[in-house]
């Protein structure tokens, strides 16, 4: 199978390339990192309804749509993206696609035990270590092919996301931020020292390899960038992006595999933010005014968020 060991790639590339190759009919393995950050909605996200666009236009963060599930995440430079593009006549994909999960991430889970992190695999697509989220992965058909997507998380910007959603009101952004900052964490919060994004990308290689045989380096051909080029227009046209999607009557974002919060309306004041875990309502959260402890009182949500989550003081690169 062919392997794209493409490094650092354009925003649009990161996730239009390996469109591209599954429209062609391709079969391939694809590991890159994008350059600098944007915003990309599930296949059945609403815009409007998830993305508070005027923010991301002052920011100069631009949008994506991709044709995998899933829902809106916040990417950038921060993160390693692994993406397998397999015909859907492969031996190796089950009649359930989702089963497919556990396989798919083993190479991730491979490397994240290699750095000393307990990480297991969370049905159908997470990748946890003590209860918390490492990883959110996705799929989708594209063509005649299917498409699954992963990542590893080297540091994430929990302001930025929790800004650029589209929330009912501010206090409820408080809680969103605190939620996925108590729920998620990055190989930054695991691991005393920095990890170098070429070595953490070839560390996947071999993994792939047990699973799909021997992976043949290649670049990327004229044909394939054409297409990827055409692909990319399409993914953040207007159109495209405007596509109408997913409007529940609450307000619930999708923080981990069985956790969203919840914006419960609420008469005369606001809304009530509600965690739900495995379907049930595990708490109410108070309201900031109301709790002088709340984990993220003084965020502030117009500036990158490395300084807000708080100075991780890395001093050496790890060895894998």
């Amino acid at each position: 199978m062919d392997l794209y060991h493409l490094g650092p790639v354009s925003w649009v590339e990161s996730q239009s390339i390996y469109h591209a190759l599954a429209l062609l009919g391709r079969e391939g393995l694809i590991i890159c990192h994008p350059t600098t950050p944007y915003i990309c909605l599930g296949l059945h996200d609403d815009l409007d309804y998830e993305i508070d666009r005027s923010y991301c236009l002052e920011r100069g963060i631009p949008l994506l749509r991709r044709e995998t599930g899933g829902g809106v995440v916040y990417l950038d430079d921060r993160q390693i993206f692994f993406q397998l593009v397999l015909r859907q006549d492969n031996p190796l994909l089950p009649l359930n696609r989702q089963r497919f999960y556990e396989k798919f991430l083993r190479p991730a889970i491979f490397v994240y035990r290699h750095l000393g992190i307990a990480a297991e695999w969370k049905p159908p697509a997470d990748i946890t270590a003590e209860g918390k989220k490492l990883s959110g992965n996705g799929s989708g058909d594209i063509g005649r092919c299917t498409a699954y997507v992963g990542n590893i998380l080297l540091d994430f910007d929990f302001a930025m996301m929790s800004r650029a959603l589209r929330v009912p009101d501010e206090t409820c952004r408080l809680h969103l931020y605190r939620i996925m900052r108590a729920n998620v964490v990055t190989l930054a919060d695991c691991l005393e020292h920095t990890v170098d994004h070429q070595a953490l990308a070839t560390s996947l290689i071999p993994g792939f390899s047990d699973l799909l045989g021997d992976l043949y380096p290649c670049d990327p051909d004229p044909e394939l960038l054409e297409t990827a080029r055409r692909v990319g227009e399409r993914l953040t046209s207007r159109e495209w992006l405007e596509l109408p999607g997913r409007r529940p009557a609450e307000r619930k974002i999708k923080i981990a595999e069985g956790l969203y919060l919840l914006a419960k309306p609420t008469t005369g004041r606001g809304c009530k933010a509600i965690l739900i875990r495995d379907g049930r309502e595990e708490r109410i959260m108070s309201d900031p005014d109301e709790d002088p402890n709340l984990a993220c009182r003084g965020i502030k949500f117009n500036q990158r968020g490395s300084n807000n989550d708080g100075e991780k003081g890395h001093s050496r690169h790890a060895s894998l």
